[in-house]
């Protein structure tokens, strides 16, 4: 017996210093599912689990993923199919609190099992469940940042932790650390803080050029040699992290000598991530990862749908999407500091054309759109096996980096 889960997508969870803390997965089953049966969802949930936590290390960094689960499948103890260190088990809204969930959360707490409430409203019913619980989510479209307030106060004696949902942007972020969130969901760390007009500095062009370079499946190191070289900020980087390797018995002396050394791979990986996370130093990783991890996913789902000469730009507009939120500038500014073609261009800013498409896809993945999601791979024709490998494959990139 066989079936895949359509599309598994994970949203970061992130601390006050916007280091990551875990993933919530949230995935669509395939409208092809044959499994209709009383325990269709527990096949569904065993899949889940052998073909994404399977490869934790690959797909969720090593950190842990909150699984959402509905009040039939917590009875039923479909949670125990995972590993209690993979995943936080979190019970639903829709869950009512009667003696059975109590009975079947209070097994889940005997065998380590963290739990979440989700869009959690205090009521009297849930009172003993609380000694049970580990986290608490909190919708701020839902709630007031003073209700908010209220309920992490009422609960100030206890061990459990707050989490605050659909975060818009870094003044709520701010407002959400001062009423005492621990842990907060959404994508509101990737905008720019405070967009500044600025252009782009000599070094940050530099960085982008390299990038697109590199991009490349066949590298032409010469061109690379060539950037670098009019470059002493990334001329003295390149030549420290060389001679900084201990496996090195000989001096490095010139950046062609440096490139040598390093071969295509990793040279893809120290102007990949080195010069990229030096441009803006004090922003967290995280920004960088899924900066990194929408590059590498728009390259493979351009190798997918036999356009395979877009990979390289596929990867620079994947790249360059996200990187607003690194420099603090509006990405027009950032666009027109470069020399791109149009294709990117269009795609970038009008989600135009083939590579438009792409990035629309990823940012539907993202935010789970699961409706615009299958009509834009259905415009695009592309199958939803093939999107979870490359899924898999970006995810499993970006944790190798």
């Amino acid at each position: 017996m066989s079936s895949k889960l359509s599309i598994v997508a994970r949203q970061p969870i992130i601390d006050k210093n916007k280091e990551l803390f875990a993933y919530e997965l949230l995935y669509r089953e395939s409208d092809t599912n044959a499994f209709q049966s009383e325990n269709a969802k527990r096949v569904t949930m065993r899949l889940l689990s052998e073909q994404f936590l399977t490869f934790q290390k690959k797909n969720l960094d090593n950190k842990q993923g909150f699984v959402n689960f509905e009040y039939k499948d917590l009875i039923e103890g479909v949670p125990f199919d995972f590993s209690s260190n993979d995943i936080v088990v979190e019970i639903l809204e829709s869950c009512s609190p009667t003696d059975e969930l109590f009975n079947a959360v209070s097994e889940l707490k005997q065998k380590n099992y963290l739990v979440a409430l989700d869009d959690f409203e205090p009521s009297p019913e849930w009172d003993r469940f609380y000694k049970l619980i580990d986290f608490i989510k909190l919708d701020l479209r839902a709630l007031s940042m003073k209700e908010c307030a209220g309920i992490i106060r009422d609960f100030q004696h206890s061990n459990i932790q707050f989490i605050a949902e659909k975060i818009e942007d870094n003044t709520e972020f701010q407002q959400a650390c001062q009423c005492g969130f621990d842990f907060f969901q959404g994508y509101f760390y990737q905008k720019p803080e405070l967009i500044k007009t600025k252009k782009l500095s000599a070094s940050a062009v530099d960085i982008f050029k390299l990038s697109a370079l590199v991009a490349k499946r066949d590298i032409e190191v010469h061109k690379v040699n060539q950037v670098i070289e009019r470059n002493p900020i990334l001329s003295v980087q390149l030549l420290n992290f060389v001679n900084n390797d201990s496996r090195l018995n000989r001096s490095i002396e010139s950046t062609q000598q440096a490139l040598a050394y390093l071969g295509n791979d990793r040279i893809r990986k120290y102007v990949t991530y080195t010069t990229l996370s030096a441009l803006s130093p004090s922003k967290p990783n995280i920004i960088l990862r899924n900066l990194l991890t929408r590059a590498k996913l728009l390259e493979e789902l351009a190798a997918n749908i036999n356009q395979p000469h877009l990979a390289d730009s596929a990867y620079l507009c994947g790249m360059l999407s996200l990187v607003e939120g690194l420099l603090d500038m509006a990405l027009e500014d950032i666009v027109s500091s470069l020399s791109l073609s149009d294709v990117i261009t269009d795609a970038l800013i009008h989600r135009k054309g083939v590579l438009g498409s792409l990035l629309s896809i990823a940012e539907a993945i993202e935010s789970s759109n699961w409706k615009l999601l299958e009509s834009l791979l259905k415009d695009i024709e592309l199958h939803e096996e093939t999107v979870m490998t490359c899924i898999t494959n970006s995810n499993a990139w970006v944790s190798e980096m």
